[in-house]
């Protein structure tokens, strides 16, 4: 009879310890570390946007400083709320009436679609940018009246062409995310305007 109780116990002290063997497995595997994938470069960006004429700085001439910027990247697009647009408004009508227009336009926001791959020794993301145009809308100022001859109180529309400057990256361990984009041409109510082209230089850090 003891020799019954004693082979009873040492089996149900075995069936325990393998439980628990296999339990402790299982929490070990869920608790180990997992290969990175692309969705580690989406969330929230701050940093800055660096604006440059598309002609070769002069000789001497001071690199131009970076404009604060922030961002929200998502599954399939980079989202700039309240895109700094000044320096383009800048670059069609002048300095001048920059302010003014902006007051026209307002925020805004723009988005730019991409596609992602892990670069070959996984240890950053490689962005394939889409850009799409940048568009802007001119409201009259109510103040104004548009009724003056030759006058319009309709919106005017100006539409921006935006290129990609090559791939993205965004690199893992730092968390920066660096790209570019390139302001190509300008219309203004549908029609071309003389336009000597941007660079605009991105360079981001995940919050």
């Amino acid at each position: 009879m003891k020799r019954t109780v004693l082979r009873n116990w040492m089996a149900a002290a075995l069936l325990v310890g393998a439980c628990c063997g296999m339990v402790g497995c299982d929490k070990d595997n869920d608790d180990g570390p997992s290969d990175p994938d692309v969705t580690a470069v989406q969330g929230s960006y701050s940093g800055t946007m660096t604006i440059v004429q598309a002609a070769p700085t002069a000789d001497g001439e001071e690199a131009p400083a970076g404009t604060a910027v922030t961002a929200s990247v998502s599954a399939d697009k980079i989202l700039f709320e309240n895109f700094p647009v000044r320096d383009l408004i800048v670059a069609v009508v002048g300095e001048e009436m920059a302010d003014q227009l902006m007051a026209q336009i307002g925020q805004v926001d723009y988005a730019v679609p991409y596609t992602a791959l892990m670069n070959d020794d996984k240890s950053g993301i490689v962005l394939t940018l889409s850009p799409e145009a940048l568009k802007l809308t001119l409201t009259p100022d109510a103040g104004d009246g548009g009724d003056a001859e030759g006058e319009s109180d309709a919106a005017t529309e100006i539409e921006v062409t935006i290129a990609s400057s090559g791939e993205g990256a965004y690199d893992l361990e730092s968390k920066k995310l660096l790209f570019g984009l390139s302001a190509t041409a300008v219309k203004l109510g549908g029609q071309e305007v003389p336009f000597q082209g941007l660079s605009l230089s991105f360079d981001l850090e995940r919050q």
